[in-house]
């Protein structure tokens, strides 16, 4: 039983990171593209 926890522990990190990853990115690409239709510069 605890090896099964520990895996499964073990798989869901990356998982949950991932999906933080791809929220950020999702962020990042929608006000780059809001920017770039505004004349605006991110940076």
């Amino acid at each position: 039983m605890n090896a099964i926890l520990l895996a499964s522990y073990i798989l869901v990190w990356p998982a949950i990171s991932a999906a933080v990853l791809v929220v950020l990115l999702v962020a990042l690409w929608r006000d780059l593209r809001r920017a770039r239709k505004s004349g605006k510069e991110m940076i």
